[in-house]
């Protein structure tokens, strides 16, 4: 998932790049749509189900049959025009020629902290699955975090701090969703991985503007 997320998250940033020539105030707007396209709205769809469900005063098991529900409400109205305002607001402060590695780096550090959030917390029911604690596993999360270290201090020193705010804030919200939901679907899932891929956006865009004050 952090590669797959790596490459969707590079393609959309060229392309908010490349319509910056056109006109610089569309480079946020088209990258965000260009990563929502590319992922099949994905996870936006179980950001917005997730968002239905997760404010409703009901029992989970009603949540649960929420989630399922084709229909979007009025918080799923509200939670995507929040998310979608922030983003763009955040893709905005970043560069254009910065936007390809931005992205690429905020998708894939956003699965790779929500793959890790899922594995270690299970469900209501105690349970979780087996290869969740194999050394294996444990190895291959220590690699990725590792690379995405590195990466995020090749960005810049401001950007490092993303890596531990993404991987906080997806266990955050895969708790809220376990509480919640009592089990966790790919609809959670997908809700993490849309407001932690957000957050990286933010830091990088502090770090973008700290950069530019520096510079001045």
């Amino acid at each position: 998932m952090p590669f797959v997320g790596a490459v969707l998250g590079a393609v959309a940033g060229g392309a908010g790049a490349l319509a910056a020539r056109a006109a610089p105030p569309l480079a946020g707007p088209v990258a965000y749509a260009a990563l929502t396209l590319l992922t099949g709205a994905i996870h936006l769809d179980g950001f917005l189900d997730s968002c239905d469900a997760l404010f409703a005063s009901v029992p989970p098991e009603r949540r649960r049959a929420i989630l399922k529900d084709p229909h979007h409400g009025t918080y799923a109205v509200a939670g995507m025009f929040a998310l979608g305002s922030v983003a763009v607001g955040a893709l905005a402060a970043i560069p254009p020629e910065r936007l390809a590695p931005a992205l690429a780096f905020a998708a894939a550090l956003a699965r790779a902290a929500t793959v890790a959030g899922a594995l270690a917390l299970p469900d209501a029911d105690e349970t979780a699955p087996a290869y969740a604690r194999t050394p294996q596993i444990a190895a291959v999360q220590a690699a990725t975090f590792a690379a995405l270290g590195a990466a995020a201090f090749a960005l810049s020193r401001r950007a490092a701090f993303a890596v531990p705010c993404a991987i906080a804030g997806a266990f955050a919200c895969e708790r809220l969703m376990r509480d919640r939901f009592g089990l966790r679907s790919g609809d959670a899932h997908g809700f993490t991985i849309a407001v932690t891929e957000v957050a990286v956006l933010c830091v990088l865009a502090t770090s973008a503007a700290g950069r530019d004050r520096g510079g001045e």
